[in-house]
């Protein structure tokens, strides 16, 4: 297709006066036809790449939807155009590239798809997917046709699209309490009111179909999130964590301290070999004698052995995979809150149903490949978040049991032999083999939690749990984990 094809069929969509949007004669066509140019794209994804770069979504789609949302036709067109050009990037190339051209060619899509999740960042867009999407769910069953479940589906996905954007820590540069673009995403949800929709549908018997796409939504909204952290929002800090806090700052105070008198050391007309000569007492060299050192002492406390040797570079598939998670960072106090909250009523009223259905799909096949993945971050998350909070074990019931160790089990054991297997995809087998370890331990700490309750009901079930045979708490169980080379390594349960 011709650049100039495409260009003149963005042009036939029509155009932003102000803030007002004027539609052409044959926008729904103009709409179909980029539909239909995503779906011969090659390799490099190069409708998609060319759309991006002329900013369709923000100057075009979303003033669409905006200021046309009776419009059934073109709405549902246009959302269904938007769920293509949103898909994650890794979605679309079928894994991160390794070649270089196509490298950049991903990047770039995913560059784009930075610039869609910050003009989602509204309230306004936000508003009339939540209006859609509840007049949609009032249709009883025998009203609703088979273009109003695609239509849920698609906004459900449009969701997913937007919230699975990566962060650009280099554009954004924010620090913690501060709302970044993903923050502004979750506070144009909760404004609009899509999150309560959400709980809606994880816990309304007639609409368990959306059970999947629910959950996957809910992960990427907490998956900066720590659990713990997240419990204590609000609560009075203690005299400890106030101490605690002072103290780090004073080490802090006296670093900065130690580097600006390093500095002013550093300021010297003499020349370096003129520096003298230094011994550094209990640090022995090759033989029986101290360290002889000819620099600064101010650079004695990053003296190494390995000075002036050459880095040896490990190769790719000896390195230690990592676990996927980002550095830790706290999002704004008013989106903290309302997770929180969300936390909260998602574990009194939707947490045991959905889980139960999810994994009702995952046993039975329903679901798409690594699907479970979401179920174990659920299990981990929520359950580390009620243990932190305010421990009421009825709240995770169904997922505390002898099935669900066992289900753990059996998912460890898949992962690790497939990480045997399939060595060329075995950061990913890692990272679920990780996942699936963080939900193993929560369920431990969840039953010694059980163990120190003051009710005897609760203890009387840890200790039927505890006395199946098949888990083994007699003789401390060991978990296999693997590092990206495939080598197997053990670990004990306390």
């Amino acid at each position: 297709m011709m650049n100039c094809e495409l260009l003149a069929t963005c042009s036939a969509l029509g155009f932003l006066e102000g803030d007002t949007y004027h539609k052409e004669p044959d926008c729904i066509e103009s709409v179909k036809d980029l539909i239909r140019y995503l779906r011969h794209e090659d390799e490099t994804r190069d409708i998609r790449q060319q759309l991006g770069a002329a900013q369709i979504l923000q100057n075009d789609l979303i003033p669409i939807i905006i200021q046309y949302p009776q419009d059934k036709e073109l709405f549902d067109a246009v959302i269904r155009l938007m769920v293509n050009l949103t898909q994650p990037a890794i979605l679309c190339f079928g894994k991160i590239p390794q070649d270089i051209n196509l490298r950049h060619h991903f990047l770039q899509i995913v560059s784009y798809l930075q610039g869609y999740k910050e003009a989602f960042a509204s309230d306004k867009v936000f508003g009339l997917l939540s209006e859609k999407l509840y007049e949609l769910l009032q249709l009883d069953w025998e009203q609703r046709q088979e273009e109003d479940n695609l239509l849920i589906e698609r906004i459900l996905l449009l969701v997913r699209n937007v919230l699975h954007v990566p962060a650009d820590p280099d554009e954004e540069k924010n620090i913690d309490d501060d709302a970044n673009i993903h923050d502004r995403v979750l506070w144009a949800m909760h404004i609009s009111g899509m999150d309560d929709l959400l709980k809606f549908l994880a816990s309304s018997p007639s609409e368990q179909q959306w059970s999947l796409h629910v959950l996957e939504i809910i992960s990427l909204m907490f998956r900066d999130q720590n659990p713990e952290l997240l419990a204590a929002t609000g609560q009075t800090r203690s005299a400890k964590e106030q101490s605690m806090d002072v103290a780090e700052l004073e080490v802090l105070r006296q670093k900065e301290q130690a580097e600006k008198k390093n500095r002013v050391f550093q300021r010297s007309s003499r020349h370096s070999r003129f520096g003298g000569c230094y011994v550094i007492q209990g640090l022995k060299a090759i033989g029986d004698r101290d360290v002889v050192m000819h620099k600064g002492l101010h650079n004695v406390k990053n003296y190494s052995h390995d000075l002036g040797k050459e880095v040896r570079r490990v190769p790719k598939r000896q390195q230690l995979a990592g676990d996927g998670e980002g550095p830790p960072r706290r999002s704004a106090l008013n989106v903290r809150r309302f997770l929180q909250e969300f936390c909260v009523e998602f574990l009194e009223n939707c947490y045991n149903r959905l889980m139960y259905l999810v994994k009702d799909h995952l046993l039975r096949e329903k679901a798409q490949q690594h699907d479970e993945t979401y179920y174990l971050w659920a299990m981990a998350f929520f359950m580390a978040f009620n243990r932190a909070s305010t421990f009421q074990p009825q709240l995770v019931s169904e997922t505390v049991g002898v099935r669900t160790f066992h289900f753990i089990e059996r998912s460890l054991t898949n992962y690790y032999e497939m990480s045997i297997v399939d060595k060329k995809d075995i950061t990913s087998w890692s990272k679920r083999m990780h996942l699936a370890l963080k939900a193993y331990q929560e369920l431990l700490m969840t039953m010694h939690e059980m163990d120190r309750s003051q009710e005897e009901a609760v203890r009387n079930s840890s200790h039927v749990l505890k006395s199946k045979d098949l888990l083994f708490f007699s003789s401390k169980p060991i978990l296999i984990c693997a590092n990206s080379q495939g080598k197997a390594q053990n670990y004990i349960c306390s």
